[in-house]
């Protein structure tokens, strides 16, 4: 048996021992589901502090606009008091 006779017998038993049902396609396939799923959960956080984040500046905004909005209307209110008041 000549040494390439050798290497291709050693090549062959690799390629056998990594086949569909072997432990390192398991492991490898273990590894990419775990890294799948982490980045799910990342996106996850992420678009929940994305949310969050929104709903943050929707009060905000909500908060200012009315307040704006009341201190208008108390303006207005008090422009069209001092027009109605007869003069003394």
């Amino acid at each position: 048996m000549s040494l390439w006779d050798k290497v291709r017998n050693a090549r062959n038993y690799v390629r056998e021992r990594r086949g569909p049902d072997s432990y390192f396609r398991y492991k490898r396939n273990r590894e990419d589901e775990r890294e799948v799923a982490e980045s799910g959960r990342e996106r996850a956080r992420e678009y929940a502090e994305h949310d969050r984040v929104e709903a943050e500046r929707g009060r905000d905004y909500e908060e200012r606009y009315t307040a704006d909005r009341q201190s208008e209307i108390t303006e207005k209110r008090a422009e069209q008091a001092e027009e109605n008041e007869p003069d003394a």
